[in-house]
């Protein structure tokens, strides 16, 4: 922190230092909160381990089914810009079990390609026995040791679709208070994910009693899921309804499956991700590929490794809303690339040829602080140096007051190690945030032409308050 000289009356000064230091004291750290704590539900919002919002654009992948597929589904998944992956495990009631390590597998490429990986146990789909529920909630403590540690990476859905039936919910109720409380019980403290009844299709057991089961998790961080096919997604007024009762109830939501069509009829996919887009809502697209060649039209890739897209990949993927557009990488990645992202803020970043999301979320600052770092390649973070062209620029969205931050390059590998980039351009957005530009030639005048030294990007508050919004390198 900047030193500063302390004049006038020193009480005054000492009340004043200490009401600083206890602010920033209560601000996150984004390093010290991925290290130690996890995803946590607040109201209708999942924040994740740096306090940043997190809006799942994701896909299903049926790993039980297909166990051999995963180190090519996984990467490819990544590459089409999905944020996180829901993957289908069995605890072995109908499926093969998978195993320990098979999980610890999976978690762990998960990481490699900054996906969060959503876990659900598919063995009990569409059951109302309370037996099948346990033993998917006994899977889960068996597997506890890969869970633990991984709380800012591993989201738990309990159970695919458990309790088939649409009825009062009150059974549905009972068995998710009596899962949670014994997975909470068991030291399992990862972000638990509801399903709702009558096949994932029936949310009106979300409405009814999703409080109550909130409340029974004696960490409140229980998030609940609808599957939208024909019935809980089938026309654009059942969609908002079904996504705004939910919300209104202050519930944590997310579409877990959707589809373009199922068997009983069409399903509106554009007002899910149009609509789920508007409200921050997130959604896992089913699935990657697998399914019975009955219901093929679910599949958004024809191979593994997603080298051909179906049309309802294409619809997901590069369509309006999709993932290219705006699916944002978790921040305990530390920001990551989105291929044919379109820039939001308003202002001269827009009409880029090409975006490269280097953070998004809300990171806060104060007074010679850092917000945000992004590392490179080589340091092990997601910005590649070879990005740069004389035609690109550095843009920043931000609140607080215009102007007052600051770019960073820094070099501990040969270059110039704490190198201040001035800002060509400072603004308003059309959002009513600020905006930052800072271009090529300004950064050379600061580092140095040689971005091979380049080992990290910051950007710090000077000697106000500061929230970062986004940090993009954009090529005109």
């Amino acid at each position: 922190m900047k030193t500063k000289n302390v004049k006038g009356n020193k009480r005054r000064w000492i009340v004043a230092g200490l009401i600083v230091a206890l602010f920033l004291a209560l601000m996150p750290s984004r390093k010290t909160q991925a290290a130690t704590g996890g995803f946590r539900v607040s109201g209708t919002k999942l924040y994740d381990a740096n306090g940043n919002e997190f809006v799942m654009r994701g896909v299903n992948y049926p790993h039980a089914w297909f166990q051999n597929e995963y180190q090519t589904a996984i990467p490819a998944i990544a590459a089409k810009g999905f944020n996180c992956v829901r993957i289908v495990v069995a605890d072995g009631q109908q499926y093969g079990k998978t195993s320990k390590s098979e999980l610890e597998n999976l978690v762990k490429l998960c990481k490699e390609n900054n996906l969060v990986a959503i876990l659900e146990v598919h063995d009990a789909t569409g059951s109302d026995s309370q037996d099948s529920l346990n033993q998917a909630v006994n899977y889960w403590k068996e597997m506890k040791d890969v869970l633990k540690g991984n709380e800012a990476y591993v989201i738990v859905n309990i159970a695919n679709e458990w309790y088939g039936t649409w009825d009062n919910g009150d059974n549905w109720k009972r068995g998710y208070i009596s899962a949670i409380q014994s997975l909470r019980s068991a030291g399992i403290s990862n972000t638990l994910m509801v399903d709702c009844a009558g096949w994932g299709q029936y949310p009106q057991v979300i409405f009814e009693h999703g409080q109550a089961v909130l409340n029974a998790d004696s960490q409140k961080n229980t998030m609940f899921s609808i599957h939208m096919y024909e019935y809980a997604g089938g026309n654009a007024q059942t969609v908002k309804n079904n996504i705004d009762s939910a919300l209104n109830k202050n519930l944590c939501l997310t579409i877990g499956e959707f589809g373009g069509y199922h068997s009983n009829g069409d399903v509106d996919e554009d007002t899910i991700m149009s609509y789920c887009q508007e409200k921050n809502v997130g959604w896992l697209a089913w699935s990657w590929k697998g399914n019975n060649s009955d219901l093929s039209y679910l599949d958004l890739a024809y191979d593994w490794s997603g080298n051909s897209l179906t049309s309802f990949g294409e619809r997901v993927i590069n369509g309006a809303n999709g993932t290219s557009s705006t699916s944002r990488t978790c921040t305990v990645f530390n920001g990551g690339s989105v291929s044919g992202g379109s820039s939001e803020e308003g202002g001269t970043s827009t009409g880029g040829q090409g975006i490269t999301n280097l953070f998004y979320g809300s990171a806060a600052a104060y007074d010679w602080q850092q917000a945000v770092s992004v590392y490179t390649s080589k340091n092990g973070g997601n910005l590649n140096s070879a990005i740069f062209s004389e035609k690109g620029f550095f843009w920043v969205e931000y609140s607080g007051m215009e102007g007052k931050l600051e770019l960073i390059l820094q070099s501990w590998s040969g270059g110039a190690g704490w190198a201040k980039v001035a800002p060509t351009e400072t603004g308003w957005t059309n959002q009513g945030t600020c905006y930052a530009k800072f271009s090529q030639q300004a950064c050379k005048n600061a580092f140095g032409s040689d971005y091979s030294k380049l080992d990290a990007v910051h950007v710090g508050a000077t000697g106000e308050y500061l929230k970062v919004i986004s940090l993009d390198y954009t090529v005109e």
